[in-house]
């Protein structure tokens, strides 16, 4: 099984997480960390592009593919697995859903040799409690450990919790694709938006301040001359800000300029960010990669 999602712009997501994974355990290569990867909504393995045209570059496409299927790529998950100058020891592929779940095991067959963990869980419910039982075993930050995680919901399913919790680590990187395009339709432009759409807001951004934030309100008066109040969303640059903003309220190194990706009618869709837990050199450091990359795309 191959999930199928995404255009180009997946494409370029997985060549920022790659070459980023490929720097991050380089520069980690004379050290004596134990490194893991943790991959929330970690899909099936590889990826099948529902448009654009995929070609032949710093990202590998499986050898088995001929060139009618090479809109096939390797997921998140098996990039990570495959990067071999200096290879992450542990492995953590959380995915809820049972039969991409079912597909990730494959990866500890065809890697018998590695230590990799699938979990069939909610990414929100294992999260938390693998970054607190860290913190309990090894200090914060950790001891003699460090871990990329890669946050890559469908849509609106990362909580602010578990990014908080992330934070908290002081030992994490963090990659989150921010899904710009499915908030924006939970938040109409000229009225805020409905109990049930706003408990989702209040969950990303994990509290009520988006309302402030992002709808400018006034008074005007109606056909019968009596004042309504009328709410009118800010642009999308905003939303983007306000994500920016929490998380630099929590994480000591934020990479300013995400990526922004856009579908073919150059409606913005998602803002790929970049997030460091550590509060020292180890931080700086990872920030000044994440953003050398970022920059370059």
């Amino acid at each position: 099984m191959v999930n199928v999602f995404g255009g180009n712009w997946t494409r370029d997501k997985l060549r920022i997480l790659e070459d980023y994974l490929k720097a991050y355990t380089t520069a980690l290569k004379n050290q004596s960390f134990r490194l893991w990867y943790v991959d929330a909504f970690a899909g099936t393995g590889y990826v099948n592009l529902t448009s654009g045209s995929v070609t032949q570059g710093r990202l590998s496409i499986p050898e088995e593919l001929d060139t009618e299927t090479a809109n096939i790529l390797k997921g998140s998950a098996r990039l990570a697995i495959e990067v071999d100058d200096r290879p992450f020891d542990e492995f953590i592929f959380i995915e809820q859903n049972f039969e991409y779940a079912t597909e990730l095991s494959k990866l500890k067959q065809e890697f018998s040799g590695r230590s990799i963990r699938i979990v069939p869980d909610d990414a929100n419910k294992f999260l938390p409690d693998w970054c607190a039982e860290k913190n309990w075993q090894l200090g914060t930050p950790w001891r003699g450990e460090r871990a990329v995680i890669f946050l890559d919901p469908y849509a609106t399913e990362a909580d602010w919790q578990t990014v908080q919790r992330i934070a908290e680590t002081e030992s994490v990187d963090l990659w989150i694709l921010f899904p710009l395009s499915a908030l924006s339709r939970l938040m109409p432009n000229e009225r805020v938006p409905d109990d049930a759409n706003a408990a989702i807001l209040d969950r990303v951004f994990g509290g009520p301040e988006w309302r402030e934030v992002l709808y400018q309100t006034h008074t005007q008066p109606n056909l019968f001359g009596e004042e309504e109040i009328q709410a009118v969303r800010n642009e999308q640059q905003a939303i983007v800000e306000l994500y920016l903003g929490k998380l630099k309220a929590v994480f000591p190194y934020v990479a300013p300029n995400p990526k922004w990706f856009r579908n073919s009618r150059n409606s913005p869709l998602f803002a790929f960010m970049f997030a460091a837990a550590n509060p020292g050199r180890g931080g700086q450091i990872a920030l000044g990669i994440a953003n050398h990359i970022l920059n370059r795309w």
